[in-house]
């Protein structure tokens, strides 16, 4: 294939899917304020009402990249998508945080699926020359979308209230799947086949690969930390800095940008051949000071959103890395959304959890200061791992030079 023959307007398709997902995500941390005086929530819940968005992607991950591979991408992107569009309109009339929290949980089912097809999609779509390169920018999709419902947040939620952000983004996930429908009909792009049959040989040379198991590791870890901080970051800075609900979540875009610039970054290094361990460790070890820093009682006040800048830029690279390199230790092109189903059930378990411990830690142990040290655990479990993703792509690249 040349690269004449990419098909950009299906890669564009892919990440708005991928940006569709972010946005549900991204529309709960300036609005759990709010969610948490009219709902009368404990904290605790609040916090799981930000990451059970991530409990269908925690279930059915890599389960999910088996069902896309033999549903097939059209079929599965329209499903993930109608389901999130009417979890999210559900959401928008929920009268407590029960009814709220089941319709999350719902909603994450778009995370479960297009988080899957949307790799699928840039295999298919992309010549090999920029596939590489591509695959990394698809990990910006989660902080992009994030990103873009923050700022929606910031110009309506006074004016059309927490409520309103939900239907708001029924409607543009509903536009999403028509032009989905448009762009990527039978007679303008022929699609990957669904499979027929079970490939059974298939999954199991999936599972006997470590890299697929390292790398959905690592971006666990990495969930972890990164989902609590910029979810709890806009209650963080109101109570702590006395910030206003829109500079709130401003400051969180921030951060979520700066995490965009770093994967971005990351995709060019990737593309160039710099080593995936080499990229793992410095964000692990980035990520590990800079968050340990910015909760630690002995930070000034100014110095604590430079700090989770710094946090973000550091932790960047880790998507784009996981996401790439899962999908190179694919054993083959019909793999694809298995092995990015390792790296997305990764992702979501770690931000299931990320948000309701830190909720839970700051307020067993008396304030965000207590929160410091679990910051360095994670980390330190993080880097770990990078030596074995070191001895996996070595072992990679010696099955590629002899094929």
């Amino acid at each position: 294939m040349s690269l004449a023959r990419t098909r950009w307007d299906i890669v564009a398709l892919a990440f708005t899917a991928g940006y569709m997902v972010g946005m549900q995500v991204g529309k709960v941390p300036p609005a759990l304020p709010m969610l948490e005086a009219e709902l009368a929530l404990p904290r605790v819940i609040a916090g799981l009402i930000a990451s059970s968005f991530y409990g269908m992607g925690a279930v059915l991950g890599v389960a999910g990249g088996v069902i896309v591979d033999r549903a097939g991408i059209g079929r599965m992107v329209f499903v993930g998508g109608a389901v999130m569009a009417l979890a999210s309109l559900a959401g928008g009339f929920a009268e407590n945080g029960a009814q709220l929290l089941a319709a999350r949980i719902v909603e994450g089912f778009g995370f479960a699926t297009l988080t899957v097809a949307g790799p699928k999609m840039l295999v298919a779509a992309t010549d090999t020359g920029v596939r590489r390169f591509v695959l990394g920018v698809w990990g910006t999709y989660m902080p992009v979308g994030i990103a873009l419902s923050l700022v929606i947040a910031t110009a309506l939620l006074e004016t059309v209230g927490w409520r309103g952000l939900w239907f708001i983004n029924t409607g543009l996930i509903l536009l999403f799947l028509v032009a989905f429908a448009w762009v990527a009909a039978p007679g303008r792009w022929r699609m990957p086949a669904a499979g027929t049959t079970f490939d059974r040989a298939g999954v199991r040379a999936t599972l006997a690969r470590p890299g697929p198991w390292l790398f959905g590791a690592s971006f666990a870890i990495f969930a972890v930390q990164w989902q609590a901080l910029m979810a709890w970051f806009p209650t963080f800075l109101i109570e702590t800095q006395g910030r206003s609900v829109e500079a709130a979540a401003l400051f969180t875009a921030l951060f979520v940008l700066a995490t965009t610039a770093g994967s971005v970054a990351s995709a060019w290094l990737l593309q160039r051949g710099v080593a995936r361990w080499l990229l793992l460790g410095l964000t692990f070890t980035g990520m590990g000071v800079c968050a340990a820093t910015l909760f630690a009682p002995f930070t000034p006040v100014d110095a604590k959103i430079p700090l989770a800048i710094c946090f973000a830029l550091a932790g960047g690279p880790l998507p784009s890395v996981c996401f790439e390199g899962g999908i190179a230790h694919a054993p083959s092109q019909g793999q694809v959304a298995m092995a990015g189903g390792f790296v997305a059930q990764g992702a979501a378990l770690g931000a299931v959890l990320g948000p309701p411990l830190l909720a839970a830690v700051t307020e067993a142990l008396g304030g965000w200061d207590a929160a410091w040290w679990t910051m360095l655990v994670w980390s330190s479990l993080g880097l770990t791992i990078v030596a074995g993703v070191w001895r996996a792509d070595t072992r990679l690249a010696r099955l590629v030079a002899v094929a």
